[in-house]
């Protein structure tokens, strides 16, 4: 009887050890999260995320947006590097609840990333309502109004549906009655469009994120709209509205205008002159240039693509007779801080590539005609600025004090002939 009695304890045992198991790996998913990740890191290329010992993402690109991964969950360190680098740019530890559902956006530069992470877990609304929330990811831009309106909607007399989301937060949910919907994002407390998608559909008792990101322009921002569900779907889109401005640097050419698809969208800027950025639909158009004394005789022109949510200059340059409209792609990041970024850019007549030196240090070589720099980065001040014949120490102008505020973006126009050259610097953020 006492052996009996041994089996069947034995064997209960066994079966006790056998539902434990299951127990344990029953709940492996309960001691897991899940993650999305959105790449919004300007100029850093494709990123890894690693989230405790895994690495669910590798070589994402700028924009690029997963769907859910599932990760442990507790305290994870995150650490982000950029793909080919060897050098973490983001470490931190951050709890994950189990079976929490997260979106994790990377965002601001190679040199100052940021990180900001949401909880997508929402209650499903009543009918009759979708819910919306606002990340804001735009480092360079600050608190933004979030208006969702019927397609068309005039903003003078509206109220923002969501108000000031702060760099790096996120909004509260906002109710709204469902359907074909215009979405437009403004500065805080301003009427000024810095985004519009143009028109999404918002369905029926479904939850929805929006995250705000710059891709480099000096205030407008593109977007991500996500799907805060289980199912976890997202994609960019795009914004509608680009902009660009002109800068006179044809020396003998008197003031001109620039047109956009033939309707007039600058005017009057003289030579050495330089436009404020204006609106425009994204998208590639023809902007051709005239002279203000001869109203529909074009001059020059291009055909920028004008891509959503970005900034382009075009440059007018050449001699009469003989002008052309040269398209450069501006990247009006903030600076580190404490300092300014500044290119330089040669637009002078017949006079060949030319070495930058700043404070007599050299800083571009042989930089070529009608060529742009890399942007650099200077401390806040004052500076002495010659462009050198490239190879040589003749210099062939000076610009003893060149003033560069911190936080800003700059361009130095080299311009004019070999005979009469200056330099024009322009503000671009």
């Amino acid at each position: 009887m006492s052996l009996m009695r041994g089996i069947r304890l034995f064997a209960l045992f066994v079966v006790a050890l056998i539902v434990a198991g299951c127990g344990s790996g029953g709940s492996s998913s309960s001691n897991s999260a899940n993650m999305r990740f959105m790449n919004a890191l300007v100029d850093g290329g494709t990123i890894n995320v690693a989230v405790g010992s895994n690495t669910p993402v590798t070589a994402l690109p700028f924009e690029g947006l997963t769907g859910f991964q599932q990760v442990d969950s507790g305290t994870q360190e995150i650490k982000v590097s950029v793909s080919g680098g060897t050098s973490t740019v983001i470490d931190q530890n951050l709890p994950l609840s189990s079976d929490a559902n997260y979106t994790y956006v990377v965002y601001g530069t190679a040199s100052a990333p940021l990180s900001v992470i949401t909880v997508d877990d929402v209650t499903t609304p009543s009918s009759g309502i979708f819910l919306l929330r606002v990340t804001n990811a735009a480092f360079g831009t600050g608190g933004i109004d979030v208006y969702i309106t019927a397609p068309g909607a005039s903003l003078d007399t509206a109220s923002p549906n969501i108000s000031n989301v702060a760099v790096g937060g996120t909004s509260g949910l906002a109710s709204l009655t469902p359907g074909t919907l215009q979405v437009r994002l403004t500065l805080n407390n301003s009427k000024q469009v810095i985004y519009d998608a143009g028109t999404l559909t918002f369905a029926n008792q479904q939850s929805y994120g929006i995250v705000a990101y710059t891709k480099g322009s000096s205030t407008l921002v593109n977007a991500a709209v996500l799907t805060l569900s289980a199912g976890g779907t997202g994609s960019i889109a795009n914004s509608k509205i680009a902009q660009f401005k002109v800068i006179h640097a044809s020396p003998g050419t008197g003031a001109i205008n620039a047109f956009v698809d033939g309707n007039v969208a600058l005017a009057n800027i003289p030579y050495q002159g330089a436009s404020s950025y204006g609106l425009v639909t994204s998208g590639t158009h023809t902007v051709t240039i005239e002279t203000a004394a001869a109203p529909g005789a074009v001059i020059a022109s291009a055909q920028p693509p004008l891509a959503a949510a970005t900034d382009t200059s075009v440059v007018l340059t050449g001699t009469p007779g003989a002008t052309a409209a040269l398209v450069l792609n501006d990247n009006n990041l903030p600076g580190s801080a404490g300092r300014a970024r500044l290119r330089f850019v040669n637009v002078a007549i017949g006079l060949g590539a030319v070495d930058v030196y700043v404070n007599f240090a050299p800083k571009v070589a042989a930089l070529a005609t009608n060529a742009a720099s890399g942007y650099q980065e200077f401390v806040e001040d004052t500076y002495a600025i010659n462009f050198d014949l490239a190879g040589t120490t003749n210099v062939v102008l000076n610009l003893p004090s060149v003033s560069l505020s911190a936080g800003h973006t700059y361009t130095l126009y080299l311009v004019g002939t070999t005979s009469s050259l200056a330099g024009v610097l322009t503000r671009d953020d």
